[in-house]
């Protein structure tokens, strides 16, 4: 009777220790599945739409989405431009803040050589420009300026942004041109007129000799002939 209760106290106590085993098991199999289903929703959503569209658009859910995912965000877009080059052009901060977080090349060129700065000043998107220059971004601003007169710009805030930051108003192209003679020959009536209210010289001459006023002369545009006489010109 003795060993017949010995061997049942045993049998009992392994039935426990499975038991116990058991539980343990579906415990953690329960603990598993949980965080995976959390993870799982945690997750964002793949992107629904492309890069390209979620940065023009300024959808920054579906910017995030594409990052989270492993979109290339340095990668051309349809346009020949790159994501952190489409949110500077746009005035896009927030998104411009969160690409350049997440790797952007900031001084990565387009085929027509414009940096994400470069768009942002030519667009007189200057808050942008702050973000791009404190991050480091390459700047050049007697370049730019030469460049945004080029473009035509008309901006007095990014032509103000360009001289506060030391641009040079009588820094000439390859053509040898000064900003001023640029605005002239594209008779860009606004651009001349913030250029000479900042200082530029009315007075200037082409690489072949010819003054400014002489040259709005020969393209016969009355205003910019009118401006240069009321600041002195010859």
């Amino acid at each position: 009777m003795g060993s017949r209760r010995i061997d049942d106290g045993g049998a009992g106590r392994v039935s426990a220790v499975y038991s116990r085993y058991r539980t343990g098991r579906m415990l953690a199999l329960l603990l598993a599945i949980s965080v995976a289903l959390l993870a799982a929703c945690s997750e964002p959503d793949k992107p629904s739409i492309t890069l390209y569209l979620a940065v023009q658009r300024g959808d920054l859910d579906q910017l995030e989405r594409h990052l989270y995912w492993g979109t290339d965000i340095n990668a051309v877009l349809p346009n020949g431009q790159y994501p952190l080059q489409v949110a500077a052009d746009k005035g896009r901060i927030i998104m411009v803040r969160t690409l350049l977080k997440h790797g952007a090349d900031i001084d990565r060129l387009t085929a027509q050589g414009d940096s994400a700065l470069d768009l942002a000043i030519l667009a007189g998107r200057t808050q942008v420009a702050e973000v791009l220059l404190a991050q480091g971004a390459r700047f050049e601003p007697s370049t730019l300026l030469l460049k945004a007169a080029a473009s035509g710009t008309t901006d007095r805030d990014s032509l103000r942004f360009l001289l506060d930051r030391g641009a040079d108003l009588e820094t000439r192209d390859a053509d040898g041109d000064t900003a001023l003679l640029i605005a002239i020959r594209q008779d860009n009536h606004r651009l001349a007129t913030h250029l000479v209210n900042a200082g530029a010289d009315v007075n200037v001459a082409s690489r072949d000799g010819e003054s400014a006023l002489a040259l709005a002369r020969r393209l016969q545009v009355q205003e910019l002939i009118r401006l240069l006489e009321r600041f002195g010109a010859r």
